[in-house]
């Protein structure tokens, strides 16, 4: 008899193989690169350039009703496919535009400017997969994963040692160009097929503007907490930005191999009530936690031996610090895996202005302890760290006390 695998599972063991990879990407940029400005300027990018990405969780969240009800409908594809571009245009073209014009740091313009093209597939790239998720053509979500993985190394690694000159910009294109021949590989049949037969019908997309704007402002204000992270580092000299996104980036490979929010929000989003979602949820988490905690186990081995491989071979001055910040990353990280799920709460339940009160204050929270912890106190990096912990313990905290405490079942 065969063993019979859920896609939620199936989904996790796919997430923990790209990630895999994501890791080798990781390492062989520090290995290229070393601890060094050059990939200090291009997270700081990156971390700006997620602004634009917020367009694919905003969408996500905003229609995701919309998009289970008329999932097979090409006129209604094509309309959300349309002002989903609108979107992503108007803030790629913002932000290229306030990089031009207000950065100074010329690897960082040109890396903004790169991954804004990278985040205008990406962000068409995940509709696509949102819909297909809603159509249950699993197989075509998972292929994506793997392929978007593998390519993006292939490319990095090929790029880096043909550049003579500005090897810097390998980094971002490979992304780009990986997702432009993933996208036109996987999505270009059916956006042509949906425009196609949207000819033969119409479709007017109900646009509930005042929920858009607010969802992207709460959005915008979560990625600020990023940003507002590596500005303060970018105070305690070069490398810092590198030392925290590698040491992060150790135990936040566990959140993003077990990365299954948009899973969790198409399945809270069929339960029938908040007693149902509530049971998703638990059952979600009971899921997670023995796969959270083989990855907590294989980290921690992993550091302890490979510590003179590590600084043998990547050139890491400061090994110590780079080691407590994983350990400090392994306490935030299931902060961010429940704030993950506990954030959909909020637009299942239609408390929108809850979660902008919450966001709102935890940003403003992140901005003051980043200042108080990382430079009055002088803790410097661990300040940040501990800063971050605080903020995502108050974010869990308080979800938890507004809907398994105070609410009622539907």
């Amino acid at each position: 008899m065969a063993l019979k695998i859920d896609f939620l599972v199936k989904e996790i063991y796919v997430k923990i193989t790209t990630k895999l990879l994501g890791v080798f990407r990781t390492i062989f940029l520090l290995f290229f690169f070393s601890i060094s400005s050059q990939l200090d300027n291009f997270y700081f990018a990156k971390s700006i350039v997620g602004i634009v990405i917020l367009v694919n969780i905003l969408f996500e969240i905003t229609y995701a009703n919309q998009i289970n009800l008329f999932k097979n409908n090409d006129a209604f594809i094509k309309q959300l496919h349309l002002l989903l571009n609108k979107f992503t245009l108007f803030l790629s073209m913002l932000l290229i535009g306030f990089s031009i014009f207000f950065l100074d740091n010329l690897e960082i313009k040109l890396h903004i400017i790169i991954l804004s093209f990278w985040g205008f597939l990406n962000i068409n790239s995940n509709f696509f997969l949102i819909v297909n998720r809603y159509q249950n053509q699993n197989r075509k979500v998972l292929l994506y994963y793997l392929f978007i993985a593998l390519l993006d190394i292939a490319l990095l690694i090929t790029m880096l040692y043909a550049f003579s000159k500005n090897t810097f910009l390998a980094i971002s294109f490979s992304l780009f160009i990986a997702e432009f021949l993933v996208f036109f590989t996987f999505f270009l049949k059916q956006l042509f097929r949906s425009y196609q037969n949207a000819k033969k019908t119409s479709f007017s997309l109900n646009i509930e503007k005042s929920l858009l704007f607010k969802v992207l402002f709460i959005l915008i204000v979560i990625s600020f907490i990023d940003i507002s992270d590596k500005y303060f580092l970018s105070f305690f000299g070069e490398g810092q930005i590198t030392y925290y996104t590698y040491g992060l980036y150790a135990p936040l490979v566990i959140r993003q191999s077990l990365d299954i929010r948009t899973n969790f929000f198409v399945q809270i989003n069929k339960s029938e009530n908040l007693k149902e979602t509530k049971q998703v949820f638990f059952r979600t988490l009971k899921k997670l936690i023995p796969f959270f905690l083989l990855g907590v186990i294989f980290l921690l081995v992993t550091v302890e031996i490979s510590e003179e491989l590590i600084k043998t071979h990547f050139k890491i001055q400061d090994f110590k610090l780079l080691k407590r910040i994983i350990y400090l990353g392994i306490l935030i990280t299931p902060m961010y895996m429940i704030w993950d799920l506990f954030y959909r709460f909020y637009y299942r339940a239609k408390k929108i202005n809850k979660l902008f009160k919450v966001v709102f204050l935890g940003l403003i929270s992140n901005i003051i302890l980043n200042y108080l912890l990382g430079i009055k106190f002088n803790l410097g990096i661990y300040g940040i760290l501990l800063s971050t912990l605080i903020v995502f313990l108050f974010y869990n905290f308080v979800s938890f006390n507004y809907f398994f405490k105070k609410s009622t079942s539907e």
